[in-house]
């Protein structure tokens, strides 16, 4: 009887272990990680024995237990275990309370929500365990009866979507451990209790439980850990599970045997034998025996005619088709067996697998000789994993990993390989929609930088052996960021994909054409003569961007400037010629767009220092280097002080006071105007409340605006903002704004100088003269001032037209009942000019130069009369 108990015994853990060769990966040797040591790692206990459960000491016990604590003594891990139930235990995994989780099958769902190392631990099942009253021969014999099963489990999902499949009513008893469902039954709170295969063979039958011939749900087994973090403890559990499953006789195989063993079965008193002192006695003992032995027959008949039938639910079920294979000498290999699932998951029938040379006829012949070598190689390697493409029976290319497990040839039989098929397919494009995504940009479908940057090494080398010469081209769209804030992205989108198929339509095709990002595009062109040759493309590719797209029943044109490097005068590494070839795109830019520029040594010192400036400029408003300088503006008849105008310098260290015909612009073209517009408008007005509370009222504050700020249509906010903040009221202060500034912008420009005069604010327009606005346009616009640009004003006296223009300019504003401004003014001609034609309000070197903030108090306390 104990030869048959062992026999079993060993024939369910050669299955068990075999079934868990499938999925595993490639071998590593454990090392411990020093970046693991003395790792605190929070484990959720739950009881499940004999997987993970607390022994009869309270000492955590069971398999996973067993595995994880060896492998944290050799890493160095403390392990800090935390008792719950099971959905208390995946609560607490989610949120983070605990760090690992053991015996948890792997779903989809769960995938999203935490994190599972590769290689399984354990494959289990679910079977049915019912009163003995209660036989369940199949699933329709559950119809009406109560059925207990852990709530979350995955065995919950399965059982209710088997039923609800076949409609069949029943009703649900909720426990939170197994053991708790087996006692619902004795009790008789339910018919049924669902349990997996590790629990249900040790524990079933010491409940008095019929276990019955229904099996589902085959899954795979892992430690768990909160999502996105852990990823080394994963890693090193899948390295303690490929090494310990390669050795015979490592604990992995220790634990799986210790918690896989069932209780003895009673046997027969050793006293029984001492006391069949007679014959009559000994034959009754002999009759007692062969029953017995009989009785042990039928049993274990039975217990393997359900193993049996429990394995062929589980075959059918399993993603995973098991083979056995021949190896004759000299011959191909000849299928012996293979698991009816192929017929399932690849198509074919189990005897289309028995024909000569049908192996070789669906391997892919890509494939095919490193598979057949793979195959001779059996006999030395004795296990073997490969993944390779072969065809189903629809002709349909499939992915497979291969496990196989060498078995010597006997005195009866050849040489033998038991394996597995595994389909990776979905896993396979997975991996090529990744690689996809890392080499090209999936809008325009064109190599990314990371597939240009290679492309472009590949050249230089072939460049560097050859006659060919080589240029880059970089080229992006002109005003594009404006085309998305008018437009929307997804038009912008629509203008990158049409724009990237005329590009690739211009180009030859040894030529090369990857997006950067953004709207910027670059092209690798080789050939002889290379610089004309770059010239002809370039030229080519600005005529033909400079013809109107269609987009949405819209006509527009979207122009480019190219900048172009060459190979090796420009550069001898790729880094060096696509920065070149930027920065000649840049100075394309600056000249106005809409053309090419060749790069130049003098480009890249021009770059350089406005870079430089750049990196300063991004930082002066932080480390306080921006002042303000205040310019009087006077009452040209009483002399009297009517306000002063705000005006930015830059104090930059070790050079000193950078003028702002040199930084305003570079502020414009980086998109730092804003920021320094506001600072300076801040300042203004919290200086003029200090002057007050020094006894010094200046009656009026003059702020100039840039274009940039009123195009963001946050100003008139912003600017209310500000006056709150500082206390100044809005009637002493005035916003200056261009003349060209307004035309650039008109509806933008109107409803913010409408907003601001509800406020209160005064408006100026700035440069009158200069730009080419229509007065009938100006007449509409809430306007008091205008303001003479200094360069009529100069030359008043000396030039008739400028005097022209001024009177004119002075007699336009009067007719307007605006107020008129000159700046500019340096001598008292100019002054009596000015006063004569009717001009009410000047500023200029004659009554004083742009002065610091306390430098303007003294300018009050001068007598007007020493400049009239």
């Amino acid at each position: 009887m104990n030869r048959v108990r062992g026999f079993l015994h060993s024939a369910w853990l050669v299955l068990v272990v075999g079934f868990l060769s499938v999925p595993a990966g490639v071998w590593a040797q454990p090392e411990t990680s020093s970046s693991n040591a003395s790792r605190l790692i929070r484990v959720g206990l739950y009881d499940n024995p004999p997987k993970i459960c607390r022994d009869t000491t309270g000492r955590p016990s069971g398999l996973f237990i067993d595995l994880l604590e060896n492998m944290a003594r050799s890493e160095g891990w403390q392990l800090e275990y935390v008792d719950c139930t099971w959905n208390d235990c995946l609560d607490k995994l989610q949120s983070g309370d605990i760090d690992l989780m053991p015996d948890v099958a792997r779903t989809a769902a769960r995938a999203q929500r935490f994190d599972f190392h590769t290689i399984p631990v354990v494959h289990s099942w679910s079977s049915l365990w019912s009163h003995k009253k209660i036989e369940i021969s199949d699933w329709m014999d559950l119809k009406g009866k109560r059925i207990a099963i852990l709530s979350g489990a995955v065995q919950q999902d399965a059982l209710i979507r088997i039923l609800n499949g076949f409609s069949i009513p029943f009703e649900q008893v909720p426990v939170n451990s197994m053991a708790e469902g087996f006692q619902a039954v004795v009790s008789g709170d339910a018919d049924v209790t669902v349990a997996n295969s590790f629990f249900g063979g040790i524990y079933g039958r010491r409940y008095g439980l019929r276990e019955n011939p229904v099996i589902f749900d085959p899954s795979s087994l892992f430690y768990a850990t909160t999502k996105g973090h852990n990823t080394a403890v994963l890693n090193r559990i899948d390295d303690y599970l490929s090494q310990w499953r390669s050795e015979q006789g490592s604990i992995y195989y220790q634990s799986l045997k210790q918690a896989m063993s069932r209780p003895p079965a009673p046997v027969l008193p050793r006293q029984w034998l001492r006391a069949l002192i007679s014959g009559a006695v000994l034959l009754l003992f002999l009759l007692i025996i062969t029953a017995l032995l009989r009785w042990q027959v039928r049993r274990k008949t039975e217990e393997l005619r359900r193993f049996k039938q429990r394995f062929e639910y589980l075959q059918k079920a399993s993603p995973v088709v098991l083979f056995n294979l021949a190896l004759p000498t000299g011959r191909a290999p000849e299928v012996l067996w293979v698991s009816d699932n192929i017929t399932r998951l690849f198509g074919f029938t189990p005897e289309q697998t028995y024909q000569p040379g049908w192996w070789q006829s669906i391997i892919h012949p890509g494939d095919l000789q490193q598979l057949e070598a793979n195959m001779r190689s059996m006999p030395k390697i004795g296990h073997g994993s490969v993944e390779y493409r072969l065809y189903d029976n629809d002709g349909t290319l499939r992915y497979v990993r291969e496990e196989l497990q060498f078995l010597p040839a006997t005195a009866t039989s050849p040489a033998q390989v038991v394996g597995s098929w595994n389909d990776i397919t979905t896993s396979r494009e997975q991996q090529d929609q990744l690689s996809f995504l890392t080499h090209y940009d999936p809008l325009t479908q064109l190599p990314n930088r990371t597939l240009l940057h290679l492309q472009l090494q590949d050249a230089l080398a072939h460049i560097e052996t050859g006659q060919d010469q080589l240029a880059i081209l970089n080229l992006d769209l002109d005003h594009f960021k404006k085309i998305n804030e008018t437009f929307g992205f997804d038009f912008g989108d629509k203008i990158l994909r049409q724009t990237a198929g005329r590009l690739k339509h211009l180009l030859r095709l040894e030529d090369s054409i990857a997006r950067m990002g953004a709207d910027e595009f670059v092209i690798i062109i080789q050939g002889e003569n290379i610089a004309e040759l770059a010239s002809s493309i370039s030229r080519r590719i600005l005529h033909r961007l400079g013809t109107p797209l269609n987009i949405e029943d819209q006509e527009l044109i979207v122009t480019t400037s190219v900048g172009i490097s060459l190979f090796p005068e420009d550069g001898a590494d790729p880094e060096t010629l696509l920065k070149n070839a930027e920065i000649a795109r840049y100075a394309a830019k600056r000249q106005g767009r809409n053309r090419l520029h060749f790069f130049s040594s003098q480009l890249s010192d021009n770059v350089r220092e406005n870079l430089v400036m750049e990196s300063a400029l991004r930082n002066a408003i932080e480390r306080k280097e921006l002042v303000l300088h205040y310019q009087p503006q006077l009452d040209l008849n009483s002399g009297d002080l009517v306000g002063v105008e705000a005006l930015v310098r830059w104090q930059r260290p070790e050079i000193g006071l950078v003028p702002p015909g040199l930084f305003i612009p570079l502020a414009e073209e980086i998109g730092l105007i804003n920021d320094i517009g506001l600072w300076v408008l801040e300042e203004a007005c919290r200086q003029t409340i200090d002057w007050d509370r020094q006894g010094y009222h200046v009656p009026r504050m003059a702020v100039n605006l840039a274009v940039q700020q009123i195009e963001s249509g946050h100003l008139p906010q912003q600017v209310l903002q500000i006056l709150q903040y500082t206390g100044l009221p809005a009637q002493r202060l005035e916003l200056e704004v261009t003349e060209s500034a307004i035309m650039i912008e008109p509806k933008k420009a109107a409803d913010a100088l409408l907003e601001f005069q509800s406020m209160g604010i005064r408006l100026a327009i700035d440069d009158f003269g200069t730009g080419y606005s229509s007065l009938a346009y100006l007449k509409r616009l809430p306007l008091d001032r205008l303001k003479i640009d200094r360069s009529f004003v100069m030359d008043i006296g000396t030039n008739a037209g400028d005097d022209i223009i001024s009177r004119a300019i002075i007699n336009l504003s009067n007719s307007l009942g605006m107020d008129t401004v000159a700046e500019g003014i340096e001598n008292t001609d100019q002054l009596e000019f000015l006063r004569r034609e009717g001009c009410e309000i000047g500023q200029g070197y004659l009554f004083s130069k742009p002065l610091p903030a306390d430098a303007v108090m003294a300018f009050m306390d001068k007598n007007p009369s020493d400049w009239s």
